[in-house]
């Protein structure tokens, strides 16, 4: 990586910047000791301009391997986790920085005193520093194992701490559990109480929320957040001041079309109303984030919105819900699991695109079943299950753009 500040390094990657990087590497095979670096800064920039645009747009921003922007924050995440830090915070640390998306939307979005990044790959520490300032940040980035950097740390050293646990084992097999991660957050907290006032957490979507609450003290606000087709993350943050009083965890489902907040004993005490759909009203599916943690029946309370079954997390309503924290269709008709309507169908929709919630077959065999065929203005068909336990079929009008 000496040829990071190499001047002549970044006119190259500048002039070929719009050329294919396969033929590149090719051409220009032992030319210079720097060019698969160079090719890679062309191929990260196509590969991330969407995710990471705020440094892609920047000449000199440094990918010092593909795979670190893969598993980066985006700008828009990077963004939310700016705005969990408390107002009043003055120092923040990152102890698992990687590329430092995350800690340069800090400096770039809060005053904040001082603002240190830890990593222990050297190789991405020395770009992190250089990116750093790239983006104009004032970051102090430190090259160790967060676990070891921890224990030299004073007594209120910071007030915020990020960590993001990789969620990989040695092998590269998927984990589960937040003490499955590394590092190991649940075995840290002894050495990181002291050391500042909030811990925030980002963790697998696919952690349970209520293990999550149990293994991590202080909880104050969990987060899901994601799109409108996608549970990206959950993100904890955690008061971990002496005797602080932290009432119960709000919990945030939040995607760009908004952000649905509740806590439990709301939803414990909601009351729901159930149903069955009919041709001409709403069916609503709740987005992925809010499914993650669950506000089943609160979804019916607030929205006036009818569950179909208590297993079935589909809702109904006779009018469009605007808010809805959701997808809606119109249902253009309700019929009867049989074999004479499944024969029917494909001789009435010409494309489908086939969904099953609490059902007992899969989307694939029932899209088999119909000889359904994929293709734009794709009707939605969604086999399900309503109160008391009748297997329906509900046609829905294509998604509007």
């Amino acid at each position: 990586m000496d040829f990071i500040d190499n001047d002549q390094f970044w006119q190259w990657v500048s002039e070929h910047i719009a050329d294919d990087p396969v033929k590149l590497r090719l051409a220009w095979h032992g030319r210079e000791p720097w060019i698969n670096d160079a090719v890679r800064q062309i191929e990260c920039r196509r590969k991330y301009r969407r995710k990471l645009a705020a440094e892609v747009a920047m000449p000199r921003f440094y990918f010092p391997t593909s795979l670190s922007g893969e598993q980066s924050t985006g700008d828009a995440l990077a963004s939310l986790h700016a705005g969990m830090i408390p107002e009043d915070a003055e120092s923040l640390i990152d102890l698992t920085s990687g590329l430092g998306i995350d800690v340069m939307a800090v400096a770039r979005m809060r005053n904040l005193g001082h603002i240190t990044a830890v990593e222990h790959d050297s190789i991405l520490a020395q770009a992190l520093r250089h990116n750093s300032t790239v983006m104009g940040c004032d970051v102090d980035v430190v090259c160790a194992d967060c676990r070891d950097y921890v224990k030299t740390l004073s007594d209120n050293a910071f007030d915020v701490a990020f960590i993001d646990p990789a969620r990989r084992d040695a092998k590269g097999g998927r984990v589960y559990g937040l003490s499955d991660c590394e590092p190991d957050v649940v075995a840290m907290l002894s050495d990181i109480r002291s050391k500042m006032d909030t811990l925030i957490v980002k963790m697998s979507p696919m952690l349970d929320v209520t293990q999550t609450l149990r293994d991590l003290p202080g909880v104050t606000d969990l987060w899901a957040l994601g799109t409108s087709t996608e549970c990206k993350e959950l993100v904890v943050k955690c008061d971990l001041r002496s005797g602080a009083e932290v009432g119960e965890p709000l919990i945030h489902a939040v995607t760009p079309e908004g952000e649905f907040m509740f806590t439990r004993s709301e939803e414990a005490e909601a009351e729901v109303d159930y149903g069955e759909p009919e041709a001409g009203g709403w069916l609503y599916e709740p987005w992925p984030a809010v499914m993650k943690v669950a506000p089943w029946r609160l979804l019916s309370s607030r929205y006036g919105a009818l569950r179909l079954h208590q297993n079935t997390n589909l809702y109904y309503s006779p009018d469009p819900i605007p808010d809805f924290p959701g997808d809606g269709r119109r249902v253009i008709e309700v019929l009867p699991f049989a074999s004479s309507v499944l024969k029917q169908l494909p001789r009435r929709y010409q494309t489908m695109e086939v969904a099953v919630r609490n059902f007992p077959m899969t989307a694939d065999v029932l899209a088999k079943k119909l000889h359904a065929r994929q293709g734009a203005h794709a009707i939605r068909l969604i086999a399900t299950t309503v109160t008391p336990h009748n297997s329906i079929l509900i046609v829905l009008e294509e998604m509007s753009v």
